[in-house]
């Protein structure tokens, strides 16, 4: 055992000599190789064409072996029916009892007039290709055209696309696009970006965008209870006469003042308020949605709705008769405001203010106008926000006596991208709050690093509503 173990050992000391000798030649040989592969590394490679890119330029732009040609708007597509039989337009046509079943020719009538020759080409390629490109700007002919084609999958990558995309300038078309092909997510995602720039956009670019909100979707954004009002119920009148203005001034200056918006109105000859008139008669609905008992809540908003001469006297009168007996209520210690309230009528019929707040700082206001008593003040320190019945006894003649009062209020905090879009949002629940003279409140705490400009939304009530017995019937004096 011990000689064969000897002459192993000897024979691997003989190999690894001859190995020894060989290395130093095989060394370089290593080290150009690593050189030649770390270049390879680092070199960018064509990469073979795919399956479906080979489909997709052989089959559908060069039109090889095409067993249909397909017109519409003017234009030939040299198509194959086993990819357009993916959509259940041509699949009934070519599986059925159509004229176009067994031909080869076939004229398609677009009668869509947001279908275009583009998104034609956009949706017959995504039958060869589903990694296909869709740019925001010509979007909603695509959507236009996959349902006529009834694509559910191309119409389910458009709507991801516009959600992406809502701004300013793709807005009013996605809004209408969704209400007119019938997507609800999208038409609710579009009304709530509405609801958001409305009055914090759209009211400081008149001339360029708040012209183009056509009257149906005004009416619903001015009645609804989040609508993010900037300031007071006033603002939203203010924004209706410069809405209207725009839209029934043939010439508008380049320069729109309050005072110019007004004289166009209060100016008009035959003394029938605008809304009555014929050509006002079309911005009636819109009018409706105001909330006329916040709206006139100070004594110069008043004269100047009545010097504007566009609302009728007949929806006026009514609702400053019932100003003033929540007044008289309130003074005679029978009200101390609303202890308990229906959600419906809170919403519905309350105060409806805003503020943007643009730096973390502390931030003390109130809304001006009347009351009931009630001087309130919001607080916010750049995490909290809270109200407090101030009670100051240099004003203690103007406020109410009454030690406890009541009101129901709610807020929204809201917080938008670059494109305006919502972001961050908080809301808190609708608060049935007592406070005392002095009393502060917490209403909701933010996020500790939430970046500032932020949006503050409320909705207050500050009186409490008739009693069944009480209300008044105006059903005969409101046109």
């Amino acid at each position: 055992m011990g000689v064969i173990f000897s002459t192993n050992k000897l024979v691997s000391s003989v190999s690894g000599y001859i190995i020894g000798k060989k290395r130093k030649h095989e060394d370089c040989e290593d080290e150009e190789i690593k050189k030649i592969i770390d270049i390879a590394l680092h070199t960018p490679k064509r990469k073979l064409e795919s399956t479906t890119q080979y489909i997709y330029h052989e089959l559908f732009e060069e039109g090889k072996n095409s067993d249909v040609t397909v017109c519409a708007l003017d234009e030939e597509f040299h198509l194959h029916k086993i990819y357009l039989s993916q959509s259940p337009y041509f699949a009934s046509m070519f599986g059925g009892s159509w004229v176009e079943t067994t031909k080869n020719y076939i004229n398609i009538d677009i009668v869509d007039p947001l279908i275009t020759v583009e998104s034609l080409r956009v949706v017959f390629g995504s039958l060869y290709n589903c990694e296909i490109t869709l740019n925001p700007l010509g979007i909603v002919s695509v959507l236009a055209t996959a349902t006529m084609f009834q694509l559910d999958g191309l119409i389910e990558k458009c709507t991801e696309v516009m959600l992406e995309t809502i701004n300013p300038k793709t807005s009013l078309d996605y809004y209408n696009a969704a209400s007119q092909y019938g997507d609800k997510k999208l038409q609710e995602i579009c009304f709530k970006w509405f609801l958001v720039n409305l009055m914090t956009y759209y009211f400081s670019h008149p001339l360029t965008n708040l012209k183009t909100i056509p009257t149906d979707l005004m009416a619903k954004l001015v009645s609804h209870p989040d609508l993010f009002v900037m300031q007071t119920e006033y603002s939203i009148y203010v924004m209706l006469k410069y809405w209207m203005y725009m839209l029934t001034n043939p010439h508008p200056v380049e320069e729109v003042s309050s005072k110019i918006v007004s004289n166009y109105f209060s100016s008009k000859k035959g003394g029938l308020p605008f809304l009555l008139s014929n050509e006002g008669k079309n911005f009636a609905p819109a009018f409706r949605g105001l909330r006329l008992q916040n709206l006139l809540s100070q004594k110069m908003d008043i004269e100047l709705v009545f010097k504007d001469n566009i609302i009728p006297q007949g929806w006026l009168n009514p609702v400053v008769v019932q100003q003033w007996k929540n007044v008289l209520r309130v003074d005679q210690n029978e009200d101390k405001g609303p202890n308990t309230l229906e959600d419906e009528f809170f919403l519905n019929n309350s105060l409806r203010c805003g503020r943007v707040l643009q730096q973390k700082e502390r931030h003390v206001w109130r809304w001006t106008g009347f009351h009931f008593g009630m001087d309130l003040i919001m607080i916010m320190d750049g995490v909290t926000l809270s109200i407090k019945r101030n009670h100051r006894c240099e004003y203690g003649q103007l406020l109410s006596v009454q030690g406890t009062r009541y009101l129901v209020i709610r807020v929204t905090v809201a917080k938008l991208n670059e494109q305006r879009q919502l972001i961050y949002s908080k809301e808190s629940e609708i608060l049935n709050v007592a406070l005392t003279k002095g009393e502060e409140y917490k209403i909701l705490t933010l996020d500790d690093d939430l970046d500032y400009p932020i949006i503050i939304s409320a909705n207050i009530q500050y009186a409490s509503p008739d009693t069944p017995e009480e209300q008044l019937d105006i059903s005969q004096v409101v046109p």
